[in-house]
């Protein structure tokens, strides 16, 4: 009786070891399945190690002050500083030795230095909007004037053709409209204007134009026929941070064997000037085009509204509802409150409404900004799950 009391004590025991451990693998694998998932708190805090790296990297500095207050008590403010460039920070996916996903902050030019090739191959988290601004230098000579004009015409439609289908497909162009009006500046806001589109690059192409004499003018040998008109060119992209993209280029403007006529002006380029300025306008273009994938970060500017913050971009650069951001303060404003407090007001957050050039934000991690001024959002498209 006792050898069967036995048995079946060993029995109960051997079945309880064994669904202890099915019940200790199935709560590792939920664990290893839980921590795979990261959450929002802690995807903020892998992203605010990110932008400290980030500004350890830049030769970061500190300040110290102390004093003594009324009560004869000594107070005492740290404060860090560094160079810090936060619009040019881009999101960038991860693995880490554990094997878990994450996304960090790097500097746009910096992932193309450290051996990165694709990082300027592939498109941004978001398109980017060029403000298209020609410049064509005030002269008299008519001739100048219309080769310019010329000029100016053939470049704007190839930088509206690389938008479509070139080097330029990751970015938007905005032309700036002229209305002429005389209605108030009260109505043209609330009645007429839409909504609001700021640039993150502003390209301006710059020509001027001089005759050049050629060596028989001087003896009055071919003063019927006309003279060569020497062209410069001036592309510069620059934005908030600066100037970020800059070349030149010239074209001599000769005159063909059938052109040789008494014409008081010309009108058109001729045809081997506009093979010559296409072919410069295509290798301008195409360099503007991996100067914008590299050195261009992803932030949008935030503008403060009573009801929240306000992304002044939409649609138009390939937003969409529901996607999430990281929202912090700008760079002229983390040099003045310094890194600390910049850090303290970093947070997540996503669209909750969705126009053409415009989208509202609510924050969902983080702290709420009390204004959201001086505030920038970087699209965070690839999440970790």
């Amino acid at each position: 009786m006792l050898c069967v009391m036995g048995f079946a004590l060993n029995l109960f025991g051997a079945t309880t070891v064994a669904e202890t451990a099915l019940t200790s693998n199935a709560t590792d694998i939920d664990s290893l399945a839980s921590l795979n998932q990261i959450d929002s708190d802690e995807q903020l805090a892998i992203l605010k190690q990110s932008v400290l790296d980030y500004a350890m990297e830049r030769n970061a500095s500190v300040a110290a002050a102390s004093w003594t207050d009324n009560d004869g008590a000594l107070k005492e403010e740290v404060m860090m500083f560094s160079n810090l460039q936060l619009e040019k920070l881009r999101p960038q996916p991860y693995i880490n030795r554990f094997g878990l996903k994450g996304t960090r902050l790097v500097e746009s030019d910096s992932a193309g230095l450290t051996g990165d090739e694709q990082s300027c191959s592939r498109p941004g988290a978001r398109r980017q909007r060029l403000k298209l601004m020609l410049q064509l230098d005030q002269i008299e000579d008519v001739s100048v004037l219309n080769l310019m004009s010329d000029s100016a015409r053939l470049i704007k439609q190839d930088f509206m053709q690389a938008a479509r289908f070139g080097a330029l497909q990751d970015t938007t162009i905005i032309e700036p409209e002229v209305v002429g009006t005389s209605a108030g500046a009260d109505y043209l806001q609330y009645m007429v204007l839409a909504e609001q589109v700021t640039s993150d690059l502003e390209v301006i192409i710059r020509i001027s134009g001089r005759p050049e004499a050629k060596m028989l003018d001087r003896f009055w040998v071919t003063k019927s026929s006309r003279g060569p008109i020497r062209l410069d060119i001036e592309i510069i992209a620059q934005s908030s941070l600066g100037v970020q993209f800059s070349q030149t280029g010239s074209i001599l403007v000769k005159s063909d064997a059938g052109d040789k006529k008494a014409q008081k002006a010309w009108l058109t380029l001729s045809k081997s000037a506009v093979t010559d300025l296409a072919q410069w306008s295509s290798q301008a273009i195409e360099a503007l085009g991996a100067s914008i994938r590299c050195d261009t970060g992803s932030a949008i500017v935030v503008a403060h509204r009573p009801d929240g913050g306000l992304l002044m971009a939409g649609r138009d650069v390939g937003l969409f509802y529901g996607q999430k951001f990281l929202i912090m303060p700008s760079s002229a404003l983390a040099q003045r409150q310094g890194l600390e407090r910049a850090l303290s007001a970093i947070g997540l957050a996503q669209i909750t409404q969705l126009n053409n050039h415009t989208a509202s934000i609510e924050v969902y991690a983080g702290p709420e900004p009390r204004s959201y001024s001086n505030m920038i959002a970087i699209p965070l498209a690839a999440l970790a799950p």
